[in-house]
């Protein structure tokens, strides 16, 4: 390291409500897309808390000639053949630090709010969840998130979580802030925007959560799921080989598994039952085998068209808790599962179903956008009617 400005070791603190990661790198660069994607959770120093704060370090290799790398509380996993700058390697960062929070449920979900009343949108990536966010914000609504539903284990409420916003070009125009969208940073071909940019003063504080409402694609055929159903599973490594593929294929869950070398890394799509207990097998070999897990997906769905009309229905909540917890983000590395509840994941269902209790549930057929927001809209309307 020289001792140059730009070489200077650079840092950020972020607090995830129960967790504080203190990040760290020997290029600023890697720390300005954090500042950019999480300003609301920077703190100028680390607070005492009940847990020590996560240490983490990109050693991006530019200034001392080895390999790139990520320090995790000293452990360093090798970033060898990976582009620093792809999204990968900052969500699997976000990930890291995130499985560490025990004080709230994080679900991969938008949420808005009218009248101190939540409403949660639960829906997997390209369903459209933000586009309806903004929908909602032009009519009204408040923000607090549209990746992440934090769902408070203590007062029961879901509170903000104000990540800047990443936005396809074209969204900003259909949803009314065609604004928003000049001279703003982009990163990974979407706009990069904090809330304030979109709409002044629309993000809302934390609120209870009247309405559960969980995304369907109508292309898709409707299934009932058990513990036991054959699911999808796309698992994103650096690379592999045939003992890893072959160790794979032994595990008695896997019922199919193909490898996709067309994209930029290995894709493994795997057809199997119990996945967390896979993926636990599957990130143990990894780590044996000194190979590089960048992402994984338990289901790899279609995108829907969003030309059918909408539909709207009642769902139980069983239903609804079920399909929360397959997109509960920290997965089967999650300190709350582990450590909060010895790993059971039945007794992790049962406080979430406590949660859930509160709300009344839905399933929306998706379509198009207008008709979306009308029947989301139309759910606090009615509320004040019962």
């Amino acid at each position: 390291m020289t001792g140059s400005n730009q070489d200077k070791l650079t840092e950020i603190i972020l607090k995830f409500y129960d967790q504080t990661a203190v990040l760290s790198s020997d290029s600023a660069k890697y720390i300005q897309l954090f500042q950019q994607m999480y300003s609301r959770f920077q703190i100028e120093k680390a607070v005492p808390s009940v847990y020590p704060p996560m240490k983490l370090h990109i050693q991006s290799g530019l200034y001392d000639g080895t390999a790139p790398r990520l320090i995790l509380d000293g452990v360093v996993t090798s970033l060898a053949g990976i582009e620093l700058d792809d999204g990968y390697i900052y969500e699997n960062i976000l990930n890291t630090i995130i499985s560490r929070v025990r004080s709230h449920f994080l679900i991969h979900a938008g949420v808005i709010s009218r009248h101190g009343q939540g409403i949660v949108l639960v829906a997997d990536s390209a369903h459209g969840k933000t586009t309806l966010v903004l929908e909602l914000l032009r009519r009204g609504f408040q923000f607090l998130s549209d990746e992440m539903a934090a769902l408070g284990r203590e007062d029961r409420m879901v509170h903000p979580f104000p990540r800047s916003l990443r936005i396809r070009p074209g969204t900003l125009e259909l949803t009314g802030f065609p604004q928003a969208g000049q001279d703003a940073p982009i990163w990974l071909d979407k706009y990069l925007l904090d809330i304030d940019r979109i709409k002044k003063d629309c993000l809302g504080p934390a609120v209870s959560i009247r309405h559960i409402v969980i995304f369907q694609n109508p292309a898709l055929k409707k299934m009932k799921r058990t513990i036991d159903d054959q699911r999808k599973i796309m698992v994103v490594v650096d690379r592999v080989d045939d003992a890893f593929l072959d160790c794979i294929r032994e595990f008695k869950q896997v019922q199919n598994l193909q490898v996709d070398h067309s994209r930029t890394y290995p894709f493994l799509n795997i057809v199997a039952s119990h996945t967390t207990t896979l993926l636990s097998q599957i990130e143990a070999q990894c780590v044996q085998r000194k190979i590089l897990l960048l992402n994984y997906q338990r289901e790899e769905t279609s995108r829907p068209k969003f030309d059918a009309l909408p539909r709207l229905r009642p769902m139980s909540k069983t239903d609804a808790v079920r399909e929360m917890l397959r997109r509960f983000l920290g997965g089967h590395k999650s300190a709350l599962l582990q450590a909060e509840f010895d790993g059971n994941s039945l007794r992790l269902y049962m406080e979430l179903a406590e949660i859930v209790k509160q709300a009344s549930c839905h399933q929306l057929s998706v379509g198009t956008l207008s008709e979306m927001a009308d029947l989301v809209s139309g759910l606090l309307f009615s509320s004040k009617s019962e």
